[in-house]
């Protein structure tokens, strides 16, 4: 950002001695004609004065001051005014001063600089001689107002030369700097945005931008491996005490099974079937820590997939459990509609829903539909009017999954999907709480998102949204 002041000061030890300049020579054309006035004054003066007829002399002085509107005065030697067509103060400082040097014959001083700010008038005095002897002297009073405004007007142009002037120097300086600065700004803020979503593994050059920048960017990639590891770390544990855990709980299994056999007393065998019972929601809730901890370590690509297709097997897979307990599934799903998904996750995510619907909507008719929906966006209006194009862009797909059965309050669904949570109405129904938290994993680490909410008049709605996929273009 620096580069602009040495072409600042450039443009400014240029431009003062230019403006100088000019202002002096325009006061010294003013001055010169001054002179030239008061010595035909002073020569027409000298004959008055000798003649004592000086009736042209004042109609030449009076159409002088109304032509330049200038005060014009005649004096004698005795500073006595002859004629004077306007009052003139004769005891002014700066009147006086030139009235003495010219009786005394002495040449004027030269007028300074005027600057547009400076309003004082020029002050001429001119002796009237005649074979040598002084027989008065010429006072011309003149406002500078003209030359004042004709520096004031080259001075403006000079400023606006050097604003225009350094305007481009910081177009074609500063704007280079200015994006070498907040290139490295910029990157950091999309990396921090990423991390805040979960990409840990994102890092950021540190080889661009200023010596501060490069030292950030060399701290946020340290800070997003350390996070990145630790997060590792944590799955991993969660991978690996979940598998060792479950040779041992196996044989654990078996064995408690095995005592059946010596037990005889009822009530021994309803405490041992309790168990087992245990151990195997322990085993169902291991398996679901460690299919979590695999999510959430997958790195597997977003593929197409038939959302049509998917939604209608698994509700004819779900079908018979349902017919199973007499409650009505019914499905609403439209041809040919396709979404971008991680390859399995809508098939896992369907079972969980219709398993909770199932098991938590009191019996109540279950309702699956699939939807193509536009996503809200406000450039809507500034958008290419492509119908294809939009709608790959901005469209999105919904499966919802609705019951009519009691729901879930307002503080159970800001908590539910939660690891291991469950409502307190329903912990006497089998499960691990782990169902929805890990269809929640899958679904966003596809680029999804799945939301809960009351269904009218009551139940609970489950709405799965995934991003569009683009069609497949065909060639003649």
């Amino acid at each position: 950002m620096g580069a602009q002041e040495p072409v600042a000061g450039l443009i400014l030890a240029l431009s003062v001695p230019l403006v100088r300049t000019t202002a002096e020579h325009t006061i010294q054309t003013s001055f010169t004609g001054r002179v030239q006035d008061t010595a035909w004054f002073a020569d027409m003066a000298a004959t008055a004065l000798e003649t004592g007829r000086t009736s042209r002399l004042e109609a030449a002085a009076t159409r002088y001051t109304r032509l330049y509107d200038s005060h014009v005065a005649i004096v004698d030697a005795d500073r006595e005014i002859i004629v004077a067509p306007t009052p003139v103060n004769l005891k002014e400082p700066h009147v006086r001063s030139a009235l003495l040097q010219a009786l005394a014959d002495r040449p004027p001083e030269q007028p300074t600089v005027v600057w547009p700010w400076d309003n004082r008038p020029f002050i001429h005095a001119d002796a009237i001689k005649r074979d040598g002897h002084i027989l008065g002297a010429v006072l011309i009073v003149s406002p500078t107002d003209r030359a004042r405004s004709e520096v004031a007007d080259y001075l403006t142009l000079v400023i606006l030369g050097s604003l225009t002037a350094l305007t481009i120097v910081l177009i074609a300086v500063a704007t280079p700097i200015v994006r070498w600065v907040l290139r490295p700004i910029h990157e950091l803020d999309r990396a921090t945005h990423e991390v805040a979503q979960g990409r840990l593994q994102t890092h950021v050059s540190d080889r661009a931008g200023a010596p501060e920048l490069r030292r950030l960017a060399n701290s946020f990639n340290a800070m997003a491996d350390s996070m990145h590891a630790s997060q590792e770390q944590q799955r991993a544990f969660v991978a690996q005490a979940s598998h060792q855990l479950r040779n041992p709980l196996t044989a654990l299994r078996l064995r408690v099974e095995n005592v059946e056999d010596y037990v005889n007393d009822p009530q021994g065998l309803h405490e041992l079937h309790s168990a087992v019972e245990e151990a195997d929601r322990f085993g169902k809730m291991l398996d679901g820590l460690l299919r979590m901890a695999r999510a959430e370590a997958s790195e597997a690509e977003r593929t197409p997939i038939d959302v049509s297709a998917v939604v209608t097997h698994r509700a004819d897979a779900w079908r018979a459990a349902f017919d199973a307990e007499g409650i009505p599934l019914t499905t609403r799903i439209p041809t040919n509609i396709n979404a971008l998904s991680l390859p399995g996750c809508l098939d896992q995510t369907l079972d969980t829903l219709l398993d909770n619907a199932l098991k938590f909507g009191d019996g109540s008719p279950v309702d699956v539909s699939v939807t193509r929906t536009p996503a809200p966006r406000d450039d809507a209006a500034d958008r290419p009017s492509s119908r294809q194009t939009a709608d790959e862009e901005h469209d999105v797909v919904e499966v919802t999954v609705r019951d009519q059965g009691s729901g879930l309050t307002a503080e159970e669904l800001s908590q539910a999907g939660g690891r291991f949570w469950r409502s307190t109405r329903h912990q006497n129904i089998p499960g691990t709480g782990l169902g929805l938290a890990l269809t929640r994993i899958l679904v966003e680490a596809g680029g999804g998102e799945l939301h809960l909410a009351s269904a009218q008049p009551h139940g609970l709605t489950a709405t799965v949204r995934l991003p569009t996929a683009p069609h497949p273009t065909t060639t003649a």
